[in-house]
């Protein structure tokens, strides 16, 4: 197993800068395997022709630049399965040896558990009456499920951002007042070393060369220190 320390390595010196590019955006596009893919939910109910598993290459490998696939020299090629069906392509695949990953539509229609959610929804919001059986789901009941959760999925990522941007514009204010009684302190700090010092200053704008003096006292600074 890779090290997370490993894999970042390999992203650093080994990655092509478009690969790393992908990765910025993407992640999931190098690191997820397809037994991960979830969340694709089925859009056409219980017409859903994917039933079956549809096995997968791990990736491909690319060429020189890392943005486009790999091709054998012709005339080779090699089966592939697809969802339309076993193919032949040129594509330098990457397999498993010793296992395959695969994907398989997680549309309620498909699993018996997604029946049960259905169901459950439709009664608790009035849409069937209690009593009702799986058996008497529809298509138009699977939709209204999914386009309930789109919704609901919607609401809570319109939430989680606003959420994000007010905890990023209270960090950013956090920041900013800090750097402001940073500021002020250091002022303060230069008044009053200003006047045990003997420099003249106002209640207006410190000179920078009082600033600079204080540096170079104070703050180990690389100014014009001989001078004073």
């Amino acid at each position: 197993m890779m090290t997370d320390a490993d894999a970042a390595w390999i992203r650093d010196n080994a990655w092509t800068p478009a690969m790393r590019r992908t990765f910025g955006e993407v992640p999931g596009f190098f690191v997820a395997c397809a037994c991960q893919y979830s969340g694709a939910e089925c859009r056409h109910g219980d017409r859903c022709h994917r039933r079956e598993p549809l096995t997968l290459p791990l990736g491909a490998v690319f060429q020189r630049g890392g943005e486009h696939a790999a091709m054998h020299p012709a005339p080779y090629r090699h089966p592939t399965p697809t969802a339309t069906g076993p193919k032949r392509t040129r594509h330098a695949q990457v397999w498993y040896a010793d296992r395959t990953c695969r994907w398989v539509c997680d549309c309620e229609c498909h699993t018996e558990a997604g029946r049960a959610a259905v169901l459950a929804w439709l009664i608790k919001t009035g849409l069937y009456p209690e009593g009702s059986t799986e058996d008497e789901l529809t298509p138009p009941a699977y939709r209204a499920y999914r386009a309930e959760k789109a919704t609901r999925a919607r609401i809570t990522a319109s939430r989680e951002r606003r959420e994000r941007a007010a905890a990023e514009q209270a960090a950013a204010a956090a920041a900013a007042d800090a750097e402001f009684r940073a500021t002020r302190t250091r002022r303060e700090a230069i008044r009053e070393w200003a006047a045990e010092h003997h420099w003249p200053i106002g209640k207006g704008r410190i000179p920078d060369a009082v600033i600079e003096a204080y540096e170079v006292d104070q703050e180990d600074g690389a100014g014009q220190g001989a001078l004073f």
